[in-house]
């Protein structure tokens, strides 16, 4: 089974829908499918991955899962019929009463009759919420009745318990269907989107699941800041999502941007245990032929620290999404939103625009203490005089990387976000014979 795509079927309450692709995917939804020759990123340049499946209008392939939540809605339910709505039906009321009407029964077997065939094809049925929420309860009965029948796992994905939620406490009754949402079929696995909620099933269950049963809700953090097709290809080259420390100097390459400080500081980053991409935007200065022998420079100290993989010179990264190799106005937008830090070590300015911006984005910086820096931010930038050198600025970028913000932007971006929970939990998961 986990040699080849896996195919399964999602449901919640009143709601079902099927998918059929690789598990290293995150399941999405759709019955309108077809192939695609590529990944919709890459039309931008972003992507060469062959794509995948193409639900509605998101081309995807394996590198770029489409964000969850955004599924297309599969087969009708009878409970999920527009016609028929459930939920205003008396045999929600009944039940609400805690009577069981003849219809119940009768949608139960419905439920299963459909349910049947999509399962004799799937390796694994995801239910969201449905086995422990009480809004459907003729789905929730069907599925434990197909349970016992079909070789297919079923996964009951917890978000929240009927049992334990005072508002929906009353709706509650001794007995089948209601019980069914606080006991634990043998041949269901359940999982659940925080430590409290498998705790306070525990408690209910009065059962000893353990933290394996636990996989969070995540973020697609690309998706989330907006990222361009050129700042996208950038964080898929060098990682920047999954570095521990992104250093930003937006600055052209000129002597007197001192930008040797920031490669140092760089290397005390890296000194620290911590991996650290600095991203220099700007090109060598035009007007200045020795410009040229500058880059040379920097480049040898790079060597000579061991950087080659850290220190990226921006204005000679190729970039198949846009012509020429400028960082244009809204991708050093993006390299802003996607950096922990903006060090400028300048020896001397006329003025401070990186500063302004990297304000305006709400991303630290650390900058040397001079007259136009300070008019530009008289407060909130860590200014470091140019007279204590590269040590005391470097000293600075640690304090700055340390902050609490720092601290859990990347806790959530190396604990939530879907590339490690689908590779860390939730493949595993799906692929696993139990």
């Amino acid at each position: 089974m986990a040699s080849s795509p896996s195919r399964w079927i999602t449901t919640a309450a009143g709601r079902t829908s099927m998918s059929s692709r690789s598990p290293t995917t995150w399941p999405s939804s759709s019955t309108n499918r077809r192939s695609s020759p590529d990944c919709r990123r890459e039309h931008s340049g972003a992507c060469r991955a062959p794509a995948l499946h193409e639900p509605a209008d998101h081309r995807w392939c394996r590198n770029h899962p489409p964000r969850a939540g955004r599924a297309s809605r599969g087969p009708r339910l009878p409970g999920d019929d527009p016609e028929r709505p459930w939920r205003s039906s008396a045999v929600r009321e009944a039940l609400d009463r805690g009577e069981i009407p003849s219809e119940f029964a009768t949608l139960r077997a419905e439920i299963v009759q459909r349910l049947n065939t999509e399962l004799d094809e799937l390796d694994v049925l995801v239910v969201h919420n449905a086995l422990t929420l009480h809004f459907n309860l003729p789905l929730t009965a069907a599925l434990w009745m197909l349970a016992d029948r079909h070789r297919a796992r079923i996964i009951s994905w917890v978000h929240d318990i009927s049992w334990l939620n005072p508002i929906y406490r009353p709706w509650m009754h001794e007995g089948e269907p209601w019980d069914l949402l606080r006991r634990q079929h043998p041949r269901i696995t359940s999982i659940f989107v925080s430590a409290q909620r498998l705790e306070e099933w525990n408690q209910l269950m009065g059962a000893a699941l353990d933290a394996s049963h636990v996989i969070p809700n995540g973020i697609d953090a690309g998706t989330l800041l907006k990222l361009g097709p050129r700042a996208t290809e950038l964080n898929d080259r060098f990682g920047l999502l999954s570095t521990d420390i992104v250093m930003l100097a937006p600055v052209r390459i000129t002597k007197r941007k001192n930008l040797e400080w920031a490669i140092e500081a760089a290397a005390g980053v890296r000194d620290s245990g911590r991996s650290v991409q600095l991203l220099i935007t700007g090109p060598p200065g035009p007007h200045n032929p020795r410009s040229l022998e500058y880059v040379a420079d920097l480049k040898r100290l790079t060597e000579r620290l061991g950087l080659q993989q850290s220190v990226r010179f921006l204005f000679e990264e190729p970039s198949p999404a846009s012509s020429g190799h400028a960082v244009d106005a809204a991708t050093l937008s993006d390299l802003y939103m996607l950096s922990d830090v903006v060090v400028l070590p300048s020896a001397s300015e006329g003025f401070g625009l990186p500063l302004a911006e990297a304000a305006l984005l709400r991303v630290p910086v650390v900058c040397t203490d001079l007259p136009a820096f300070r008019e530009v931010a008289p407060q909130g930038a860590t200014f470091v005089p140019v007279s204590e050198g590269s040590a005391a600025f470097t000293a600075a970028v640690l304090r700055a990387i340390d902050s609490p913000p720092a601290r859990v932007r990347h806790h959530v971006i190396n604990a939530f976000s879907w590339d490690h929970i689908v590779a860390e939990r939730l493949e595993p998961l799906l692929t696993s014979s139990s």
